[in-house]
């Protein structure tokens, strides 16, 4: 690591559904996986060498079942399979509580095969969602399971044919379950086009609600078959129900609520209390008629396209809930940038040669504000966009106004001297913002916002929820 300390790695064995992906020219069979820790806005360098005659006969601590019951299990959950790949039920050892689930895997629409000649015979295609029946079929009526434990990460591999598997893993430490699915190529041999799922049914009685994301930041409630501001008849009860989910999705009762962290966006629903479903792969031999001028199918290597993503799942009691997806959120999104090399030196030449770790904050920003932007425009002027990004009344303790010091942070940087707070787009000092002001019924004037009037000595920034804010910045 960049201190020069050994890290503990496993070797874990690469599911076979990622082997046969179609292009993939490794030929590798196994992963390495270790812990990293990684300085805030920064790097850290970990150094890998291979030593073919060490400890060569050094037993390996990975352990495997085939179609065995499966359970796995750390510090805080629990995550247990039958010996025919079935999703039992995820247990949170913290809350005591946990989620009974029906069935989970994945299912497939067929798209309706309409000519266009009418708005009735619309196809699904490339913009239009539209199955030709509500009821979406298995992909497969079996499936298998390979059980692997190490002591760093728990994985059960679920296979449900060849072009369909998920890897559902819970690492050392974690509080989430994580499901990476792998889809495609999907099979259009019977000339039917195909949307594929993955769907979760649980327990939970969710009441007809259910609650996703509309920007990647507030949430939303969403009924079943019903609209807010006029009286809804449900004509397509799946399609009609469909809402882009950008980052997340939930379904709740008192007692418990079940999370879906996307790594992408997705359509995705609540067709049933109880159940959850993504959409998560397409493809279609027919054109909807809307511009493209083709079907959504798309190829590579002479075969349909293979998708993988990441789904991150929490068990949680309601109150408790944004804490653990706010911050998953930002985290799965803002992903770690991995990068490799192959280097001809040693670890000690290296090490003295190059900087090993490197952060440019020089202190730490509270748990719920997030640096969205630090880009350099000029060799002392800087522009900095700072979000508090927990909604209003969803936790004690975060969701609350939170102050803090941009000096004490970009030390690394200079010393502010001073900073103008711009628009969002920042095209405008926040001050020469002048906005329409609306008349209500009431001839009532629409509330006016009044702009922080900051001095340039003063670098405390102060931000309330869902509050996005952005300076330019001239250090010395």
């Amino acid at each position: 690591d960049p201190t020069g300390e050994t890290l503990f790695t496993e070797l874990v064995p690469i599911s076979q559904a990622v082997q046969n992906i179609p292009g993939r020219t490794s030929l590798t069979q196994k992963q390495i996986i270790f812990e990293a820790t990684l300085p805030a806005l920064g790097f850290n360098t970990y150094y890998f060498e291979k030593k073919p005659d060490q400890e060569k006969n050094e037993k390996s601590s990975v352990k495997i079942t085939h179609n065995e019951e499966c359970t796995l299990k750390n510090q805080h959950l629990r995550v247990d399979f039958d010996d025919q790949g079935n999703l039992h039920q995820i247990v949170n050892l913290d809350k005591n509580t946990g989620v009974q689930f029906k069935s989970q895997g994945f299912y497939w629409y067929q798209a309706f095969a309409g000519n266009n000649s009418r708005p009735e015979f619309q196809p699904s295609g490339p913009y239009i969602f539209r199955p030709l029946t509500p009821n979406a079929q298995p992909v497969s009526t079996t499936r298998s399971i390979t059980c692997i434990k190490a002591e760093s990460v728990q994985t059960a591999i679920v296979t449900f044919n060849n072009w369909a598997s998920q890897e559902i893993s819970l690492y050392n430490g974690g509080e989430h379950v994580e499901v990476e699915w792998t889809v495609g190529p999907i099979p259009i041999n019977d000339n039917i086009g195909k949307e594929i799922i993955l769907r979760y049914d649980t327990d939970i009685q969710s009441q007809s609600k259910y609650y996703t994301d509309a920007n990647g930041r507030e949430v939303l409630e969403r009924k079943r078959d019903y609209r807010p501001t006029w009286n809804y008849t449900a004509v397509e009860t799946v399609s009609g129900n469909y809402y882009p989910i950008n980052s997340r999705i939930w379904i709740k009762d008192q007692d418990q609520q079940f999370t879906v962290l996307t790594d992408r966006t997705q359509g995705g629903t609540s067709v049933v209390d109880g159940s959850v479903e993504l959409m998560i792969h397409r493809r279609h031999l027919q054109d909807d008629g809307l511009g493209v001028g083709e079907p959504l199918n798309e190829t590579a290597y002479g075969e349909g396209l293979v998708v993988r993503g990441k789904h991150i799942l929490f068990i949680q009691p309601p109150a408790a809930s944004a804490l653990y997806h706010r911050v998953a959120s930002q985290s799965l999104y803002m992903h770690p940038l991995a990068t490799f090399a192959t280097i001809p030196q040693t670890y000690d030449n290296y090490a003295a040669a190059y900087r090993q770790t490197w952060s440019a904050l020089t202190d730490t920003l509270p748990l719920n504000v997030h640096l969205l932007t630090f880009e350099q425009l000029a060799p002392q002027i800087y522009r900095i966009r700072v979000e508090h990004y927990f909604e209003l009344n969803e936790d004690e303790t975060y969701s609350h106004p939170v102050t803090f010091d941009l000096q004490s942070l970009f030390k690394s940087i200079g010393q502010i001297s001073e900073f103008t707070e711009l628009t969002l787009a920042a095209n405008l000092p926040l001050t020469d913002l002048k906005r329409l002001t609306w008349l209500s019924s009431e001839q009532e004037s629409s509330h006016m916002f009044v702009p922080e009037q900051k001095a340039a000595t003063n670098t405390t920034i102060r931000l309330i929820p869902m509050q996005i804010r952005t300076f330019n910045v001239l250090v010395q």
